[in-house]
């Protein structure tokens, strides 16, 4: 099975694009938080986040979102399938920004 591979800048776009599509009554609490792209390993993670969560007293302290590109490209066949895939990481990633734990993510 073929594997998509795209630049980096073509994956950070689709990350940006993810970013992007929060409401804006969302966009403030994601003010600090800086979004990282990384090549990461086949058997790595597809993501990671970093710091306090949005809900916490150390809020406004800086907040990390990784997201590793050749995870991402393992996984899709298609650009199509890659973009998806870009989307569920950074809502999960974003999701514990929001303070949720693994079990209570929907990816």
């Amino acid at each position: 099975m073929a594997r998509v591979r795209v630049s980096l800048d073509r994956f950070r776009s689709a990350v940006e694009e993810a970013m992007d599509a929060f409401p804006e009554p969302f966009q403030r609490y994601l003010e600090y938080t800086e979004v990282v792209v990384a090549d990461g390993s086949v058997e790595g993670p597809l993501g990671l986040y970093e710091g306090a969560t949005a809900l916490s007293s150390g809020y406004g302290m800086p907040e990390r979102i990784t997201i590793y590109k050749r995870p991402h490209e393992d996984r899709a066949e298609t650009w199509g399938e890659l973009v998806a895939e870009v989307r569920r990481t950074v809502l999960h990633e974003v999701g514990h920004h929001f303070g949720m734990e693994e079990d209570d993510l929907p990816y």
